[in-house]
């Protein structure tokens, strides 16, 4: 044996995945696969939408019943339209972390 040789590192065995496995895999690919339809087709679909009339509706749907959120509106328009168990959320405005004082300054 040469002085100074270390050893080789061994690989673990190969172990083959339970069902359990592969279908939290399938489901975070799936997931993956929808986001990234999303992004894909997002101009095609925001261009197709500003060709409709669907933004002056939800407006005149607006002025109608002035107390309900849009949030409400776009979940009545999904059910209207046949989607199932569509939930409409809308996210809390991102919040800036408060400026410090400078130091040194009087």
């Amino acid at each position: 044996m040469i002085a100074g040789a270390t050893k080789m590192a061994t690989r673990k065995p190969r172990t083959t995945k339970t069902s359990a496995e592969l279908k939290k895999e399938l489901e975070e690919a799936k997931k993956k696969i929808a986001e990234l339809e999303k992004r894909a087709y997002a101009e095609e679909l925001t261009e197709l939408i500003k060709s409709t009339n669907i933004t002056t509706d939800f407006a005149k749907i607006q002025a109608k019943v002035k107390d309900i959120k849009p949030t409400a509106i776009l979940e009545a328009i999904a059910n209207a339209v046949g989607l199932k168990r569509v939930q409409v959320l809308q996210a809390e405005p991102a919040k800036r972390k408060p400026r410090t004082p400078k130091s040194g300054n009087k």
